[in-house]
């Protein structure tokens, strides 16, 4: 009877299947990272629709929210493991923002403050984390924007490899390498690249509301008329019965 001490490879397993690091994704041109720096965020979910918005779980998790505003590099890891992510931080470009598919693992953090200061010096724009990541006090220190479904303190195990600037599914959104991600306190937004131009032209120029007379009331009355009209006429086309009615 062999007396060799067992190995982590000796249990379980084994995919067929080797990890793979893809190539980044093409730079956004000046004048339309200009564009989506200025854009309201729902107008661009609008344009994209509810197939690139990402679900409402994944929000800024300090206040402020900080603008976020960049190309995807996307991280798809084991989930409860960090290893990829830190192998994703060392390949940072300007302008990027990590997106990590963690499978909604909330139970350890993705990494932490310390870990991410040489990838801001790269150019590091944001994350976006299907999961959880911690030093916030140092997170919101540093402006950087971070958006996740949580916090947590826990550093997990780094061992399993996974995949790097691959298509990757976060917050219920297929995002590939290069894609354009927006997000604010309304939320985070995919463009898929190739969209990247038709969408920001069809972006309206937005100034924000600061009270009530600010509000075109005139043309938003109308079209709360117009509406009301169409749902009372589907109403009654469904035989609806409305027990208001004198």
């Amino acid at each position: 009877m062999s007396s060799r001490t067992p190995r982590r490879d000796d249990f379980g397993h084994h995919p067929v299947v080797p990890p793979r690091i893809g190539a980044h994704g093409a730079r956004l041109e000046p004048e339309l990272e200009r564009r989506f720096q200025q854009a309201y965020v729902p107008d661009i979910s609008d344009a994209v629709g509810r197939l690139y918005t990402i679900d409402t779980g994944i929000r800024s998790l300090y206040e402020p929210a900080q603008r976020l505003v960049g190309v995807a590099l996307t991280v798809k890891a084991p989930a409860g493991d960090n290893m990829t992510i830190h192998g994703a931080l060392h390949r940072v470009q300007r302008g990027d923002v990590l997106v990590v598919d963690w499978q909604g693992y909330d139970e350890g953090c993705g990494s932490g403050a310390g870990s991410l200061v040489p990838a801001i010096h790269n150019g590091l724009a944001g994350i976006v984390i299907d999961g959880s990541w911690r030093d916030l006090g140092e997170l919101r220190a540093l402006q950087l924007p971070t958006y996740g479904r949580g916090v947590s303190p826990f550093s997990p195990s780094k061992v399993e490899l996974g995949e790097i600037n691959v298509p990757v599914c976060v917050g219920r959104v297929i995002v590939e390498p290069g894609d354009v991600i927006v997000a604010d306190e309304e939320g985070v937004v995919v463009v898929p690249r190739r969209h990247a131009r038709e969408v920001a032209d069809s972006l309206r120029d937005y100034e924000p509301r600061q009270s009530l007379a600010d509000w075109p009331h005139e043309a938003l009355q109308e079209t709360s008329k117009w509406r009301a009209s169409y749902y009372n006429e589907l109403f009654a086309g469904d035989g609806g019965i409305d027990e208001t009615a004198g």
